[in-house]
C-alpha cells in the first residue's frame, strides 16, 4: 500500500507541477497576447486618428475651394450685372438718338409731301411718283432702323451672357 500511495502521490505531484507550469505558460501567453493586442490597438487608433485628420483637412480644403469658386462666380455675376446696366444705358441713349432721327424723317417726309401737293403742272404727276418713292424709302429706312435696334439688343444680350459664362469658367477653373 505504501508503494501504491507514493506512486499516487508522485503522480499527483507531477500533475500538480504540470498544471502549475501549464498555468504559468498560459498566464504568460495571455499577458503577451494582451500586450500585443494593446500595441496593435494603439497603432490602429493612431492610424485612425491620422486618417481622420487627413479627411478633415481634405474636407476643409475642398470647402475652401468651393467657397472660392462660389465667390468668383458671384463676382462674375456682379460684373455682368454692371455691364448689363451700362448696356441698358447705352441702349436708351441709342433709342433716343434713333427716335430723334425718326422724327426728322417724319418731318422731312411731311415737308416733301406738302411741297409737292401745291404744284399744279404736268411735272407734278412725275414729281408725285418721285415723292412716293422718297416716302417709301424713308419708311424702309425707318423699319430697317427698328430691325437693326432689335438685332443689336439681342446681340448685346448674347454677348453679355457669353462674357459672363467665360468669366465664371475662368475664375472657377483657376486652381
Amino acid at each position: 500500500m505504501n508503494i501504491n500511495f507514493s506512486w499516487r502521490m508522485l503522480t499527483i505531484g507531477v500533475l500538480l507541477v504540470a498544471l502549475v507550469v501549464a498555468g504559468r505558460i498560459a498566464s504568460h501567453y495571455r499577458d503577451k497576447y494582451q500586450q500585443v493586442d494593446k500595441s496593435w490597438q494603439l497603432k490602429w487608433a493612431q492610424r485612425d486618428k491620422v486618417d481622420s485628420d487627413a479627411l478633415a483637412q481634405r474636407q476643409a480644403s475642398e470647402r475652401a475651394e468651393e467657397q472660392r469658386r462660389q465667390q468668383a462666380a458671384n463676382q462674375a455675376v456682379k460684373d455682368a450685372e454692371k455691364d448689363n446696366e451700362q448696356l441698358k444705358a447705352d441702349a436708351i441713349n441709342a433709342k433716343r438718338s434713333a427716335d430723334g432721327l425718326q422724327q426728322q424723317l417724319i418731318q422731312l417726309r411731311q415737308q416733301f409731301a406738302d411741297s409737292e401737293t401745291g404744284k399744279l403742272s404736268s411735272a407734278a404727276s412725275s414729281s408725285a411718283s418721285k415723292s412716293q418713292a422718297i416716302i417709301l424709302l424713308t419708311e424702309l429706312l425707318s423699319e430697317s432702323n427698328e430691325a437693326a435696334r432689335e438685332y443689336a439688343k439681342e446681340a448685346d444680350r448674347a454677348y453679355l451672357a457669353g462674357q459672363t459664362c467665360e468669366r465664371i469658367y475662368d475664375k472657377v477653373s483657376r486652381q
